[in-house]
C-alpha cells in the first residue's frame, strides 16, 4: 500500500482516540526492509545495531521531553524489541499493525477497543 494510505488510515484509527497527539515514531531508523520477518531475522544477527537503535529512541525520548511515556508498540516486531530491550524502564502495550489487512474501520474498532482496555 502507498505510504499515504496507511498514514490516513493510522490518522482515521486514532483519531478520537487517547492516542491522538502522541508522538509516533520508529524503533528502528534507516532500515529499509519492509518484511518484518527479515526484519526480526537482520536485528537477531546483528544486536549492536538493534541497542543502537535503542540508544538513538531513548534520546529521541529526552528530546521530546516525554516524562514516563507509555510506550504504544504497532504490532509484534515493533513490541518485541521495545521489550527485549525496555521492558524494565517503560509500560509496553502492543496494538496491531496499521499494515493489517483489515480496513480502516475495522482497524479503527480494534485501535479503539485496545485503547478502552489500556487506559
Amino acid at each position: 500500500s502507498r505510504p499515504e494510505a496507511t498514514d490516513l488510515k493510522i490518522r482515521y484509527a486514532t483519531k478520537d482516540t487517547i492516542l491522538w497527539g502522541a508522538y509516533m515514531t520508529d524503533i528502528i531508523k534507516d532500515f529499509e526492509e519492509k518484511v518484518s520477518g527479515k526484519v526480526q531475522s537482520f536485528l537477531k544477527d546483528n544486536r549492536d545495531f538493534e541497542k543502537e537503535n535503542v540508544k538513538f529512541f531513548l534520546n529521541e525520548l529526552s528530546e521530546v521531553g516525554a516524562i514516563n511515556p507509555k510506550l504504544i508498540a504497532f504490532g509484534n516486531v515493533a513490541f518485541d524489541i521495545l521489550k527485549r530491550n525496555l521492558k524494565e524502564k517503560f509500560n509496553i502495550i502492543k496494538i496491531p499493525h496499521y499494515a493489517a489487512r483489515p480496513g480502516k474501520e475495522k482497524y479503527r474498532e480494534q485501535v479503539a477497543n485496545e485503547c478502552r482496555q489500556i487506559f
